[in-house]
């Protein structure tokens, strides 16, 4: 038996209509959709992947290494690991903050707080040694990575620490050389990609071919000898610790090219562990401290009277029988004495025959040469901080000035522009610009910035020079600084005692003084220019300049002469090539 076949409803057909119709226009905007995606956005697409998976950062090249001039490290990089933590990664950080507080030397509950996990990276701990590091890195735990930056080291330790200065933790130059060549040494940025995992983490890194290259920091090389440096701060440490001085300093400079070959300041530090120590304690006074010089800028007034024509060196000066009344106060002498030579006089450094000197000078021509011998300015050197001293102008002269100018007092100078000034006696009379850097080079090894001769001027001639140089060379020979005499070698120079100001009178102190000796050696063919500073030596045997700083100028000269090929008698040179640079024949034909 059939059954009747019933028609459907036409409303049913309709709404069956409407559904497949809604099917097919779905269909064919998901293929759309799909289309566009795949085909025609498809960079887009894949950038936008790129982007959720990749993370670009920007990255400092390692810092340039400073180096002797012979190429001996004094800052490099050593890789030094540190402790990254993901706190989103960390399966258990409770349990894994127990695990790494005793290797880390760290609290539980210390560790328990950086592991935030809003935080999506965070170093944990920097300066881990290496054996912690793979003691950390055979744990393998998840979330936790050891990484390996460069960090500044410093091989010497304290060897010419003031000089080198110091870098921070974020390998940013803070002191010394580090600090005033900071454009140079820090090299350039970088652009790096690294992978993300799904929690953001870091998990590799790539090179970005389309960044744009860069090179490392560039090389430093100093004009200090690694070698003299070691003398210098040998010599100066032994004499501060003898003479219960405050401290010391001793620059040793090339006077034909303003070359420093060694700059020691006592006490030192050791740059790797500067965060331990204080800004007194990495101070370089001896470009940013003021002193008064003493006797020692008699060198000034002498050569000012024999370029003037004021005094010749057997010119006749009555002493006074040791004092002399300057402005209603009483000049004194070490000693009593009638008549003497202009020489005599400075040899063994009379106040009243150097200041009846400079009365013949004058103000006027005093004040040039002072000028005119860099006192008062800046020398350029380059390191940052310098102080220019004090020098005032003539409006401010009382009528003691002139007389106290001529013992080296109511000026200040500083240790760099003392050595500078007495190497223009040793040079023939040129005032050079001093240097401790000699070039820096890029990572090819092209030379970026070489520091040539810098002659400023000529406050006196070579042959007022000369004389005075031999009129020096008595001080060693049957003056005050006998102490500084040298087996073999020639030597010139002057000493000085300088009374320090006692801060609760204002006036000067009866028992604290600043004792040195500024020389040069040999005569006949200067190769150093030494300044000896002790400050504050202990007891009437080392307060004077003759007693306690002259020594340690024939003490260091007797070891660097050697070092530098120079033989005793002067009568030969070698050449070796641990010794100084050659004086150039520009200085040479200007001094001549």
């Amino acid at each position: 038996m059939s059954v009747p076949t019933q028609d459907i409803h036409p409303v049913c057909k309709m709404r069956s209509g409407i559904v497949c119709l809604s099917l097919l226009l779905g269909f064919a905007l998901i293929g759309g959709r799909l289309f566009y995606l795949q085909v025609l956005q498809s960079d887009a697409g894949a950038h936008e992947v790129q982007r959720q998976h990749q993370k670009s950062m920007m990255v400092q090249s390692d810092r340039g290494v400073i180096v002797d001039r012979h190429g001996h490290p004094l800052a490099l990089n050593v890789d030094v690991p540190s402790v990254f933590v993901s706190p989103k990664s960390l399966r258990n950080p409770k349990e894994i903050a127990r695990v790494l507080a005793p290797v880390l030397d760290m609290r539980v509950a210390q560790l328990r707080k950086m592991f935030q996990p809003t935080q999506s990276r965070v170093r944990v701990t920097r300066d881990l040694s290496e054996e912690k590091a793979k003691q950390i890195e055979a744990m393998a735990i998840p979330g936790v990575e050891v990484i390996r930056s460069p960090q500044r080291f410093y091989p010497k330790g304290e060897l010419g620490s003031h000089i080198v200065g110091f870098a921070g933790d974020d390998n940013q130059g803070l002191e010394g050389i580090e600090f005033h060549y900071e454009s140079f040494l820090r090299g350039e940025r970088s652009l790096v990609q690294y992978q993300r995992d799904a929690l953001g983490g870091m998990i590799s890194t790539q090179n970005n071919p389309d960044s744009t290259s860069h090179l490392a920091g560039y090389h430093v090389t100093l004009s200090i000898d690694e070698v003299i440096q070691f003398i210098a701060e040998d010599e100066l440490a032994k004499a501060v610790n003898q003479s219960g001085a405050k401290s010391g300093t001793i620059l040793i400079m090339d006077p034909m090219t303003g070359a420093i070959l060694a700059w020691a300041l006592y006490p030192t530090f050791d740059p790797n562990h500067f965060r331990k120590l204080s800004a007194k304690d990495w101070r370089n006074w001896a470009v940013t401290d003021p002193y008064e010089p003493g006797s020692t800028l008699k060198i000034v007034v002498a050569a000012a009277a024999l370029e003037e024509g004021v005094m010749e060196p057997d010119t006749l000066i009555y002493g006074g029988d040791g004092q002399m009344p300057v402005a209603g106060t009483i000049v004194h002498d070490h000693a009593k004495s009638s008549w003497m030579t202009f020489t005599e006089a400075v040899a063994h450094s009379s106040n009243v025959g150097v200041i009846k000197v400079a009365l013949e000078l004058g103000k006027p021509r005093m004040f040039e040469y002072l000028k005119a011998f860099g006192f008062g300015e800046k020398t350029g050197i380059d390191l940052s901080g310098e102080s220019a001293g004090i020098l005032w102008g003539l409006d401010k002269w009382s009528g003691r000035s002139l007389s106290s100018l001529a013992m080296g007092q109511e000026i200040a100078v500083t240790p760099i522009q003392m050595v500078t000034a007495m190497s223009v006696v040793a040079n023939g009379g040129w005032l050079m610009t001093p240097r401790v850097v000699s070039s820096v080079m890029n990572g090819r090894g092209q030379a970026v910035l070489t520091k040539h001769l810098e002659p400023k001027r000529r406050p006196i001639s070579a042959q007022t020079a000369k004389r005075l140089g031999r009129i020096l060379e008595t001080v060693v020979e049957n003056g005050t600084g006998q102490r500084a005499k040298l087996a073999g070698y020639r030597a010139a120079g002057k000493t000085g005692t300088s009374q320090k100001i006692d801060p609760k009178t204002g006036g000067y102190s009866s028992s604290h003084v600043i004792a040195s000796f500024v020389g040069f050696v040999p005569v006949e063919h200067p190769r150093l220019t030494m300044l000896v500073v002790i400050d504050d030596p202990e007891g009437e045997k080392w307060r004077w300049g003759g007693a306690s700083a002259a020594p340690v100028f024939g003490n260091v000269a007797n070891r660097v002469l050697p070092h530098l090929g120079i033989l005793p008698g002067g009568a030969q040179l070698i050449r070796t090539a641990s010794s100084s640079s050659s004086h150039p024949s520009s200085l040479q034909a200007l001094v001549q």
